[in-house]
């Protein structure tokens, strides 16, 4: 990505906010808005280049934080990790909570950007002005995805209006301190951000969120809140315009360090930084300390034909696939299939796990009706994302996602998505427990306090 000599006098503070009143402030006291457009597009491009280096685990990821999220679900064995190469492996969940306030305060940070290129901006007709625009939508919506996905409950269509959802800055106020939305008007409003992104209908891959990149993280979002014809439509334009690959493609293009073949966006595409190289290669290395569970082992039922056994893990149970935060069609493909499922069309659902399958599987049998694999009754997940006992049908896209999605960041959130079960780990003679309400992260302590009318999760009162 080319590199701006000019640095906004905003960026370079925004991580030395603490509370509530400092993250939300746009215009500290004593600093300068950008005036011109290339202006405004240095300030999210500091965004933009902590994305390639690696160094954001907040906006979109990076290996850092894709290993901590499998460190929290059930894909590695927690309670057999090696010592004391696993030492800074988080245990569970618990370990990462307390801090979360780090990762609130910095989304919200980007998000008071966002809105200052939103409101600020005066060159809204010209071709930069378009990509900073649609960058800075894209953007804003993918921040507040992720606070939904972190520190709001599992959407409930039924009750989403009772949820609580997000503070919403829809412009940059110094004075506007709001209390949380509805969970159902926090959906609403990424939706609308990541629409408006899609308007302009831009493809320049320096600014990241192409408009692939928009319909991609729509597609996650109607997904998510359980809209699914929506989500299917949305994910077969991405799946149409990037198809899958197979065989020897497909692995290249997954220890590829760049976004070729389907890959969309991916975190790392360049480590030029001391932080960037030190995360990306501390984590790949970290992932062998702590074994692949035998659980997810077994889900390979055709072993050596499934092209991702033997690049998923080794022989030792070693996690030997590379760790990076992406977007890719594969991922879209299983949206489709899934909300096929749950909207009633089994025959699009076949097809459509069937084609994932196809392009895993030499001399695959294809899915039938008929043909499904058995729920598996002892497993810690017994519903689907509506709440329904699975069907062989819901059920057998379950395992094919927790596949094909393993070390991507993807396993915790669906775990949550299905029920949050509860579960342990065990180290030096104490156990560990995932509790339910333990998936929800606490909205920040200084946020209770300093925001009128402002709302704890349950658990954390």
């Amino acid at each position: 990505m080319k590199k701006y000599q000019y640095i906004s006098l905003i960026v370079g503070i925004v991580y030395l906010f603490s509370s509530c009143k400092e993250y939300l402030d746009v215009k500290p006291q004593g600093e300068v808005i950008p005036q011109t457009a290339e202006e405004f597009s240095a300030l999210l491009h500091t965004h933009l280049d902590a994305i390639d280096q690696g160094s954001d685990s907040y906006i979109f990821g990076n290996s850092g934080w894709m290993l901590d999220l499998e460190c929290f679900s059930d894909n590695l064995e927690a309670s057999l990790t090696k010592y004391p190469d696993g030492n800074t492996l988080k245990l569970y969940v618990g370990n990462w909570l307390n801090n979360s306030r780090l990762t609130y305060r910095n989304l919200y940070a980007t998000i008071r950007d966002c809105n200052i290129v939103i409101h600020e901006l005066k060159e809204r007709d010209s071709e930069l002005g378009k990509n900073v625009l649609a960058t800075a939508y894209a953007m804003r919506g993918a921040c507040y995805y992720n606070l939904m996905r972190l520190f709001c409950e599992s959407y409930d269509p039924a009750k989403a209006d009772q949820q609580l959802g997000l503070s919403l800055l829809e412009e940059f106020d110094m004075e506007n301190r709001p209390a949380r939305s509805s969970l159902r008007r926090t959906a609403e409003f990424i939706i609308d951000d990541l629409t408006e992104a899609i308007k302009y209908n831009r493809r320049e891959t320096i600014y990241r969120y192409t408009v692939d990149v928009a319909k991609a993280y729509l597609a996650r979002t109607y997904f998510w809140t359980q809209q699914w014809d929506k989500a299917a439509t949305t994910a077969k334009e991405v799946l149409d315009a990037h198809p899958l690959l197979e065989g020897e493609e497909y692995l290249n293009m997954m220890k590829s360090s760049t976004t070729e073949g389907n890959i969309l966006m991916r975190s790392s595409v360049y480590s030029t930084g001391q932080t960037s190289s030190s995360d990306y290669e501390s984590s790949n290395r970290l992932k062998t300390a702590r074994p692949v569970s035998k659980e997810f082992v077994d889900l390979f039922t055709e072993k050596e034909n499934d092209i991702r056994y033997a690049f998923s893990f080794n022989a030792k149970r070693e996690a030997q696939k590379t760790i990076y935060a992406n977007i890719r069609s594969a991922e879209m493909c299983l949206i489709m299939a899934e909300s096929y499922a749950l909207a009633g069309d089994n025959t699009n659902a076949l097809a459509t796990l069937n084609l994932l399958r196809s392009k895993r599987i030499s001399g695959y049998t294809p899915y039938t009706m008929a043909n499904l694999p058995e729920i598996d009754t002892g497993h810690k997940v017994q519903q689907d994302a509506t709440g329904q006992p699975f069907s062989k049908l819901t059920w057998a896209i379950y395992q094919e996602r927790r596949k094909e999605l393993f070390l991507e960041g993807d396993r915790w959130f669906e775990l949550k998505r299905h029920g949050c079960p509860e579960f342990w780990a065990a180290r030096d003679g104490q156990k560990y427990t995932t509790e339910t309400f333990m998936y929800t992260a606490p909205i920040p302590k200084n946020d209770i306090l300093l925001v009128p009318g402002m709302k704890q999760n349950n658990g954390y009162e």
